[in-house]
């Protein structure tokens, strides 16, 4: 589409230990019995678009500053994966470094509910966005389950948080379905690494894009072989989500663009 331009802005990385985002990246053999773990780098990214007739969009919104609302990080979380980011990386500093202001946002689209990806939704509040929150259905109310069920969200060790999904101030709009949202902006619901995650495909000016998100969060789970994630509600959607995944890509003749 004549017009669409995107952005993909780093704010910062995640460390963890791979087996986290692949299934058993280093196995041990009869030839090699004795492997090692070791914590490594993962880019923390969104994206913005800037569309000729929505105006500014942002696909997920990355985290938020540990206890900077007076809640604290869960312990699990930072103790499994560790954020490094600076406080003038997070979604509210890092956008007007590139010119653009909050209240510039027109639309936010949520891949998913996890911390990581929805968590900087708390700095909308009052702003035109707030009211434009797209985010799939079914991910959103197992959100809502799984963080409302934890008493205490410090010693959760899901990755739904409790604050996350009770921010104030904002009016969630749940996808049921694949979706057209403007034009040139395509969302794909695939389930596996949850319930459901919105999978973005850019008509821009100068190609197709396809970005499988956490769907499929990089090359070495992408394959072939598929390798799944860790962090996995249905293994069989998965499967499945890789496989169409592979069709848009040819359907719509997209680049794939992974997030780490």
């Amino acid at each position: 589409m004549k017009g669409l331009e995107f952005a993909i802005i780093r704010y910062g990385s995640i460390w963890n230990d791979p087996a986290f985002n692949v299934a058993v990246p280093n196995p041990a053999t009869a030839h090699q019995p004795r492997t090692e773990s070791v914590f490594s780098e993962f880019p923390a990214s969104f994206i913005l678009i800037r569309h000729p007739e929505a105006g500014y969009i942002l696909y997920d919104v990355g985290d938020f500053p540990d206890g900077e609302d007076g809640i604290p990080r869960p312990d699990y979380w930072k103790e499994y994966f560790q954020p490094r980011m600076e406080r003038e990386d997070y979604v509210d500093r890092i956008l007007p470094r590139h010119g653009i202001e909050l209240s510039d946002i027109s639309c936010i689209i949520l891949s998913h509910m996890h911390y990581d990806h929805a968590g900087g939704i708390k700095f909308f509040k009052g702003t035109k966005a707030a009211q434009n929150v797209y985010v799939p259905r079914e991910d959103f109310a197992y959100a809502c389950l799984s963080a409302l069920t934890n008493d205490e969200e410090r010693k959760t060790t899901s990755p739904y948080w409790r604050s996350v999904v009770t921010a104030g101030g904002i009016t969630y709009h749940l996808l049921e379905e694949d979706v057209e949202l403007f034009p040139g902006v395509r969302l794909f619901l695939m389930s596996g690494h949850t319930p459901a995650v919105a999978v973005l495909l850019l008509e821009a000016e100068n190609g197709n894009y396809l970005f499988p998100n956490d769907a499929c969060s990089c090359r070495l789970n992408y394959g072939p072989p598929t390798r799944p994630t860790t962090i996995l509600y249905d293994s069989l959607g998965y499967e499945k989500s890789v496989r169409r995944l592979r069709r848009l890509e040819r359907e719509y003749q997209a680049k794939l663009i992974f997030f780490a």
